[in-house]
């Protein structure tokens, strides 16, 4: 018979006095003894601590639990929880020194739980006093009743046992409410001496935004939002031990399933905080890769998130307790007392290099396309930018596609590439990319580098800026940090201002920039001529027309034209090519003595 909770510091009297608690018998017509109440009173009294007893419908006493007058700490009853059914368990807990007035936190308990009732007890010295009881509603899925006050010498339990009946049976028949809805979640951020001010706002708070943003496109409901101030990262906790009881208590007043932290975690941090809170916690990074997990479409989409998941988690593993469908065994593969755990991370490591094959393939794939391309000399152009700041809008209103767009973070995580027709017949491909973000993870920049390819290959970058986020300059900077890590912050570029519709007057939008902006909207096809101007001019006017006679000898000109140059035609004559192809000066050159006309 083990007392749970706060116990430090109590006498073996003490111990002994709650022990005997469990030897209380309760009729099962009744809700609670005037001989529980009145013990349980005593000792709350005489220790000034809470006191949570749990008894079954059976009358049987199955927890005690000591708390602390400043909080409560119900523990939830093991294997008791169901979605559907009321647990069956009842709790009645003490508040010294206070009235029996229900708290929220008494209230977010019993709908947490799913407890067939919370009672709180009122204590003046030792002595009870009034008695509240809170019930799940038997009309309103997921609200409660309140009854109350009563005394301890209460005996007639007929109408609250029935009341109690009521609810459950109404639990049971309207559990279709209780599909798919959201998680409950509570943001937590931190912000330290090196937290950097972006026009006069802390990024701390700047990247709650976007985490908030983030969480619901995952699919939750942020029901709070904290940022402590420290001097610097706990290593056991993250935040502050203080803060992780506040936390606690915050989860249970409001409800919440999970808490999601603003940055990627360490896996012992991770298993401290869940242990310590009793609910999941999920990082930054685990969350971007659930968003991923849920918008990837393509093959290599789904491969390269499953790379970065497994790469994430691996080290997370005894914290997931993920149990892997693939048994271990057999002769020559026991090991010496090896573990289940053990065997998990062997599978996952296989599966992690078998996707980075995969992965290789598709690259080799890649490869043969873009050479081809190079071959015809199509100039490529990329576009790059924050996530949701209008790329696929972009492509799909230049070049006539049907790109997946919406207004959501990561609507994009497949490559996709289109024809675009400019000035003169001069055509180009436009490729789309996924959207960067702040404190883009690791582990995703290394699965989607073969996806991000197609921008060191581009010849060109259009960065798409959304000019109605306050801090779209700030966005720009963290896209070009991002391009100086993939190793393409040299390319040609230019900043596209998207969204300008959504200014009263475009002419008060500033920006300090060191490369051209065109102000755009996607939406309604604002500035897009001056856009595929500057990149007509920037990839196709520089280039001039020759006619070149090549002897059938000089074999290796004609490949190298359309390496390095755009062939228009090819006719052959006794015994040379003719070819017509558009080349720079510095190409000409190369190839001067073949050069018979420039245009």
């Amino acid at each position: 018979m083990e007392i749970n909770g706060s116990t430090e510091g109590l006498k073996n009297s003490v111990i002994e006095a709650l022990e005997s608690i469990y030897n209380l018998e309760i009729p099962q017509d009744k809700l609670w003894t005037e001989e529980l109440i009145n013990t349980i009173s005593g000792i709350s009294g005489a220790i000034n601590r809470e006191i949570a007893v749990y008894i079954d419908r059976k009358g049987r006493i199955i927890d005690v639990s000591v708390g602390d007058f400043r909080t409560v700490d119900l523990t939830e009853v093991e294997g008791r929880r169901s979605k559907t059914r009321l647990t069956g368990v009842r709790c009645i807990h003490t508040h010294p020194g206070a009235s029996g007035m229900l708290s929220a936190v008494d209230i977010s308990s019993l709908k947490l739980l799913r407890l067939d009732m919370m009672a709180a007890v009122g204590i003046n010295e030792q002595t009870p006093g009034q008695i509240y009881v809170a019930v799940p509603s038997q009309v309103e899925v997921g609200d409660v009743e309140l009854f109350g006050p009563y005394s301890a010498d209460k005996e007639d339990f007929e109408a609250l046992t029935e009341y109690i009946r009521e609810a459950d049976e109404f639990l049971k028949e309207h559990t279709e409410n209780l599909q798919n809805v959201d998680e409950r979640a509570i943001l937590v951020g931190i912000k330290t001496q090196e937290t950097r001010s972006i026009q006069g706002v802390s990024e701390a708070e700047i990247s709650m935004i976007e985490l908030k943003e983030l969480a619901q496109a995952a699919g939750a409901h942020v029901v709070s939002t904290i940022i402590q101030n420290r001097d610097g990262r706990d290593s056991s906790f993250f935040i502050g031990k203080g803060k992780v009881e506040e936390l606690k208590l915050l989860a249970q007043t409001t409800e919440a399933d999970m808490v999601i932290l603003d940055e990627e975690i360490s896996p012992s941090q991770q298993r401290n905080l869940e242990e310590a809170l009793g609910i999941k916690v999920v990082d930054r990074t685990g969350l971007i890769l659930d968003i991923f997990a849920q918008r990837a479409r393509s093959r290599e989409g789904k491969i390269q998130v499953e790379l970065a998941q497994l790469e994430y988690n691996l080290p997370r593993l005894q914290g997931l307790g993920l149990v892997l469908s693939r048994l271990g065994g057999g002769i020559g593969t026991r090991g010496p007392g090896e573990t289940k755990l053990e065997t998990d991370r062997r599978h996952i490591r296989r599966k992690i290099s078998y996707l980075k094959a995969q992965l290789k393939e598709i690259k080799k794939q890649r490869g043969i396309l873009r050479v081809e391309r190079k071959r015809n000399r199509v100039p490529i152009v990329s576009l790059v930018g924050y996530t949701n700041s209008g790329k696929s809008t972009l492509l799909n209103i230049l070049c006539g596609s049907d790109v997946y767009a919406e207004n959501q973070l990561f609507a994009t995580l497949d490559t996709t590439t289109r024809q675009l027709i400019l000035d003169d017949n001069n055509t180009i491909l436009v490729t789309d990319t996924v959207g960067f973000i702040r404190k883009l993870p690791h582990h995703l920049l290394d699965a989607f580098k073969s996806t991000l390819e197609e921008v060191l290959y581009a010849d060109f970058l259009v960065i798409v800026a959304d000019s109605s986020d306050p801090y779209f300059e700030d966005h720009i900077r963290i896209v070009d940090n991002i391009l100086d890590e993939l190793g393409a912050g040299q390319k040609p570029s230019i900043i596209a201002l998207n969204k300008i519709d959504k200014h009263e007057d475009a002419g008060s939008i500033r920006i300090t920039a060191d490369r051209p902006v065109i102000e755009i909207s996607a939406k309604t096809g604002l500035g897009l001529d001056n856009l595929k101007k500057y990149l007509n001019e920037q990839l196709f006017e520089a280039r001039l027309k020759y006619k070149l006679s090549i002897p059938f000898s000089e074999g290796w000109v004609l490949p190298w034209l359309y390496e390095n140059g755009k062939v228009n035609s090819v006719d052959y004559d006794e015994d040379s090519s003719i070819v017509e192809a558009e080349l720079t000066k510095e190409t000409a050159a190369h190839v001067e003595k073949f050069i018979v006309k420039r245009d």
